[in-house]
């Protein structure tokens, strides 16, 4: 799953065409994209007796940008986050969702908290944005 999300959020008009999108990974250097798979949750929401399962897959995107006593900078960075929670939001309400196998079938896609400081150094901040993508994975089997 997380190859498919990471294709579908490199998709995003506002990350800089020119930085790599990265998995479970941010290179330490500002201007650093990063999906990461969270931790600690079950992917189950529920199942039924053909075994079809309501499923989620939790994970935050995470932007390292510049940081510092600048207004103006801080701002861009907020509204960085904005845009790309709107652009999931937007998405979402098209029916646009991350390509995925036949028996899946996506159900919704959102950021579940506004971008937030993460970590800092002297002059980057990570930028984090928890999401959720929810999606029908059909089992095809009858369970008693």
């Amino acid at each position: 799953m997380i190859e498919s999300i990471r294709k579908y959020i490199a998709q995003c008009p506002y990350l800089d065409e020119f930085i790599e999108l990265n998995v479970n990974y941010l290179v330490d250097k500002a201007k650093a994209y990063s999906i990461n798979e969270s931790s600690s949750y079950n992917p189950v929401l529920n199942e039924d007796k053909c075994g079809n399962k309501s499923m989620q897959f939790l994970f935050s995107f995470d932007a390292k940008l510049y940081w510092n006593e600048e207004i103006k900078n801080n701002i861009d960075n907020s509204l960085f986050c904005e845009n790309f929670r709107n652009w999931l939001e937007k998405n979402d309400n098209n029916g646009i969702y991350p390509e995925t196998e036949e028996n899946i079938i996506p159900e919704s896609i959102g950021a579940v908290t506004n971008g937030y400081i993460y970590a800092t150094n002297a002059d980057e901040a990570i930028y984090r944005i928890s999401c959720k993508f929810t999606y029908l994975k059909k089992g095809g089997m009858f369970k008693e």
